[in-house]
């Protein structure tokens, strides 16, 4: 019973704080827009997959998604280097996610793989975001090792 009305609480408190539910309200729309990054699911994943990947992507309750990574990794972005490092966060964003929608049976990438790169990125936006490419590209070869 206790954790029932813990999670109650929970949901209450995500509906009241999202962004979307507030559209009037000009600062929610900014963030929302600001957050908001367009991927697309690819078609030839099965159903299970395609949650996978849309998990990656959005995240949960446990893990930060993909989107808020890339939205936090962009601000720090110097601007001459932001569309430059949009795509390539899209792209990497997109080969982690299909590798990690697949079965854990036999996937390659793993969630200890995940946090290792995502330390790497948002370290080098705070301390050094003008090698924020450098640290893409570092990140695209792992995966791609991996992968191989």
């Amino acid at each position: 019973m206790k954790f029932a009305a813990s999670f109650l609480i929970l949901c209450c408190c995500l509906l009241l704080h999202d962004p979307s539910a507030h559209a009037a309200d000009p600062r929610a729309v900014a963030l929302t827009k600001k957050a908001a990054y367009q991927y697309e699911i690819p078609e030839n994943l099965t159903p299970e997959e395609r949650n996978w990947f849309k998990t990656f992507q959005e995240g949960n309750f446990l893990s930060e998604g993909w989107q808020n990574i890339s939205a936090e990794i962009m601000a720090k972005t110097p601007p001459a280097q932001q569309p430059a490092q949009k795509i390539a966060l899209a792209n990497l964003g997109r080969k982690i996610g299909m590798e990690w929608c697949r079965a854990n049976a036999v996937r390659k990438v793993n969630s200890s793989m995940l946090k290792e790169w995502g330390d790497i990125l948002r370290n080098t936006a705070r301390t050094n975001p003008q090698q924020l490419a450098s640290a893409i590209a570092f990140i695209d070869q792992k995966v791609d090792a991996v992968l191989d």
